[in-house]
């Protein structure tokens, strides 16, 4: 059985929801797995400041095997080895087209979702992180000939569709959660548990950070610092010091 690869796109003020993201990974998979949380150097052209993390995968890779992409702000309720397993020998990438649940209120686009990701790392070696951005822009830029605003560029329409395998929506429930669900999306920035405690799923995210904390992914100390550093909402200032609920 092959180690199943996760890579995670993320950021420094992402610390410690990118540590419960992996505790929920490595808690549930079956086999072994890797998770590796990887930041950008490119220079950033809108969204998050890891956007392009996702298209560097293959080539982290050496554009061998398979492996699994996912943003930092998510947490995985069942065995991600089925994720990985997903994708058949006759696409290259397989994403959510028809997405579940809501972003910044509303419903969210039925559209390429490309925050999760299962790449055939080996069909994608035209994905070379040298050019790949060349043409690229920011979202309030217009385009010229040949370029594509970053919004845009992330769903990905410059890619050959037919290569794109459907993925189970479950799999990217954003801001949701259902008795089915298998990974919670706490997507839209400015809303997520862990900066505003009236997100409606926060409960849900505080037992994945008592879990972690439990297991050692997060040590307090680190709650108390990213605190300080108002990555996380005060109401967390209670787990650096063995508090709970």
């Amino acid at each position: 059985m092959e180690p199943v690869r996760v890579f995670v796109g993320t950021e420094p003020k992402q610390y410690i929801p990118q540590q419960v993201l992996g505790d929920s990974i490595r808690r549930r998979v079956s086999g072994e797995v890797e998770v590796h949380f990887t930041t950008q150097d490119i220079p950033r052209k809108g969204g998050t400041g890891f956007g392009f993390v996702r298209y560097l995968v293959p080539s982290l890779c050496g554009y061998e095997g398979k492996a699994i992409y996912l943003d930092a702000d998510m947490v995985v309720l069942t065995d991600i080895r089925e994720l990985h397993d997903s994708l058949d020998d006759s696409h290259s990438v397989a994403i959510v087209q028809e997405a579940e649940g809501y972003f910044g209120g509303k419903p969210v686009p039925k559209d390429n979702q490309t925050s999760v990701m299962v790449m055939n790392c080996a069909k994608l070696k035209s994905w070379d992180p040298k050019t790949l951005f060349d043409n690229v822009v920011p979202n309030k830029v217009e385009p010229a000939d040949g370029q594509i605003r970053y919004r845009d560029f992330m769903k990905m329409p410059w890619f050959d569709q037919s290569q794109i395998q459907p993925l189970d929506p479950r799999w990217n429930h954003m801001n949701i959660v259902r008795p089915d669900t298998k990974l919670i999306h706490f997507t839209f920035v400015a809303t997520q548990p862990w900066k505003r405690p009236s997100h409606e799923l926060t409960k849900t995210w505080e037992k994945f950070l008592q879990e972690a904390i439990a297991g050692g992914a997060v040590k307090r100390t680190d709650i108390l610092r990213e605190v300080l550093r108002r990555h996380i909402h005060p109401r967390y200032i209670r787990y650096a010091f063995g508090k709970s609920g």
